[in-house]
């Protein structure tokens, strides 16, 4: 079945972890500007090779990267975590084997019918005509399979939650967004917390994430300076619009009442409604409609769009922070962590 597969993909990783780091060394990645070709008398460097992909094709080089990135981070988590157990098993005097023995029945949970049913549940198509019941025990085991290896990540967090000693130097890739002194903005501008967002007031996750940034930005409110940036997606035949109207509303100072009143009327964005809301909004609706119907802002749209393409943006909503690529409607906890990340390395 393919979720049993799928289950198991993480077998490997947890042999990796249980008999401690074994690092094969990756080789054919040159440094920037070492010589990948030459023409001629002309030296092509990787950096030159890099600057052509950024170009000619911005997304896919962003997703690579960013995939690189969270790959190599996840497996230095393990890295960190195994040097730490051993660390803690010197501490006591024990073997590796010792102390796992001790540690890791604690943090072994019992699987629970309300787990095995989630599984099912999320993975149905999988499972073709087979009922819950009749894939009970194959979901089981494939759970039981994963215990360990989970009870040693969560000893792995706990050490790592105790440990004062852990810095994290591995660089995330950033994007250079080009931000405008008009853009829609709120917060410090010496923040040291830059958050962009490119947006589209009638995509349903755009709508999402802007409950989860607003609770981010609440939490943060001193250390982020949040950028609004429009993106309207070709499939979204009132978006352009939408974001046109985002900007007459921000020649009157009003722009993030109209955000939010766009975002929670994703049903109703034709212009007659634009111009309701914005009457609603006490904005001056005269120059507002007149603002909308001349299309006075259009260019301004297109120069996000030009902008979010340039830095490799294809979906909304994608979130920059402090230039690190963030696409789609992530959890709250995730932007967090990147956060908190951020403001350690400021010092803050």
């Amino acid at each position: 079945m393919q979720v049993i597969r799928q289950m198991l993909l993480m077998v490997p990783v947890a042999v990796f972890v249980l008999v401690g780091p074994v690092i094969t060394p990756v080789n054919g990645q040159p440094a920037a500007s070492a010589a990948v070709a030459r023409v001629g008398d002309v030296i092509v460097t990787l950096d030159d090779v890099d600057q052509a992909w950024s170009q000619n094709d911005a997304r896919s080089q962003m997703r690579l990267l960013q995939q690189l990135y969270e790959t190599r981070r996840r497996v230095l988590d393990v890295v960190i975590g195994n040097h730490l157990v051993d660390r803690e098993a010197r501490a006591r005097g024990l073997s590796r084997d010792e102390l796992l023995a001790i540690e890791l029945p604690s943090r072994t949970l019992p699987i629970t019918d309300e787990e095995i049913a989630l599984v099912y549940e999320r993975n149905r198509e999988a499972f073709g005509d087979r009922t819950l019941d009749d894939s009970r025990s194959e979901i089981q085991d494939a759970i039981e399979r994963q215990r360990p290896l989970q009870a040693l990540q969560q000893f792995m967090a706990d050490l790592r939650q105790e440990a004062d000693d852990v810095t994290l130097t591995l660089e995330p890739p950033r994007q250079q967004v080009e931000v405008f002194s008009d853009d829609p903005s709120r917060g410090p501008t010496d923040a040291p917390i830059v958050l962009i967002e490119f947006s589209d007031f009638q995509c349903p996750y755009c709508q999402r994430a802007t409950g989860i940034l607003s609770e981010l930005i609440g939490r943060y409110a001193d250390q982020i300076r949040f950028i609004y940036k429009d993106f309207p997606l070709s499939n979204h035949p009132q978006a352009f619009k939408a974001a046109e109207a985002g900007n007459c509303a921000h020649e009157q100072g009003m722009f993030w009442p109209l955000h939010d009143k766009m975002f929670v009327s994703q049903d109703a964005l034709d212009v007659s409604s634009l111009n309701s809301y914005a009457s609603e909004l006490g904005l001056d609706e005269e120059a507002f409609s007149i603002c909308l119907e001349e299309g006075r802002y259009t260019h301004r749209v297109q120069q996000d769009l030009q902008a979010g393409r340039g830095n490799g943006v294809s979906s909304t909503p994608t979130v920059f922070i402090n230039g690190r690529p963030i696409m789609g409607a992530v959890p709250l906890e995730t932007l967090e962590e990147i956060v908190r990340e951020e403001l350690a390395a400021s010092g803050r």
